[in-house]
C-alpha cells in the first residue's frame, strides 16, 4: 500500500511569510551554516505523523474534525526569535508563538488525543510551538547568526487560524514540497 509522509499544521498568512522572508535575508550574509527554510513552506505545525498508509488519511480527518469541534478561528501571534536546544548550540532556528494563544493549545492536545485513538503515539516533548527559520548544519558558523537573533527581536505580528490541514510532504533535493490533503474548517 502507498504510503504518504504527513504532518497536521496551520497555514501561516501572507504578512507573516513576507516578515520572515525580510528576517531570513538579513540573516543569511551572516553565515554559511544554516539550511534556510523557504518562506513558503513555512508553517506552524500541530502533529508530525510522518509516513502514514493512504488509505487512512480520511480516518485521520475525521479525527482532526473531532478535534477541532467547537473550536471558532483563533488569533496567533508570531514574536520573538531563539533556537532548539538553545543558541549556543542550536540545530533549528525559530520564530516563535506567543503562548497566549490559548486555542492553539486547546486543539494540539484534542488533536493528540484522537490520533492516539487511532494508534499513532502521542508526543512525549512538551508542545513548543514555533516557525523554523533553518536547521542548522554547521554550528560553527553561525555564531554571529545567533549573536544577530539574540540582539534583534521579531516584533509580534498576528493572524487568524482559521483551519487546520492535513498535509503531504514530499522530500526533493531543493526543499520539501507541500500538498494540503484535507483542510478542516474551525
Amino acid at each position: 500500500m502507498a504510503t504518504l509522509r504527513t504532518f497536521i499544521c496551520i497555514e501561516l498568512s501572507e504578512k507573516v511569510r513576507e516578515r520572515i522572508a525580510e528576517l531570513q535575508q538579513q540573516l543569511k550574509p551572516l553565515g554559511s551554516g544554516v539550511s534556510w527554510t523557504r518562506p513558503e513552506g513555512i508553517h506552524l505545525t500541530l502533529k508530525f505523523l510522518g509516513d502514514i498508509e493512504s488509505a487512512r488519511v480520511a480516518d485521520i480527518a475525521g479525527a482532526v474534525e473531532r478535534a477541532a469541534q467547537g473550536v471558532a478561528p483563533f488569533r496567533i501571534t508570531v514574536a520573538g526569535t531563539g533556537g532548539f536546544p538553545n543558541l549556543s548550540r542550536p540545530r533549528v532556528l525559530w520564530v516563535g508563538i506567543e503562548s497566549s494563544a490559548s486555542a492553539l493549545f486547546v486543539v494540539q492536545s484534542q488533536i493528540e488525543i484522537e490520533l492516539a485513538r487511532l494508534g499513532y503515539p502521542r508526543e512525549e516533548r512538551r508542545f513548543s510551538p514555533h516557525l523554523t527559520l533553518g536547521r542548522v548544519k554547521s554550528p560553527e558558523a553561525v555564531r554571529e547568526i545567533c549573536r544577530e537573533l539574540l540582539q534583534r527581536s521579531f516584533a509580534p505580528v498576528t493572524f487568524t487560524a482559521g483551519s487546520i490541514i492535513i498535509m503531504r510532504s514530499d522530500l526533493k533535493p531543493d526543499g520539501a514540497l507541500y500538498t494540503p490533503l484535507r483542510t478542516i474548517e474551525l
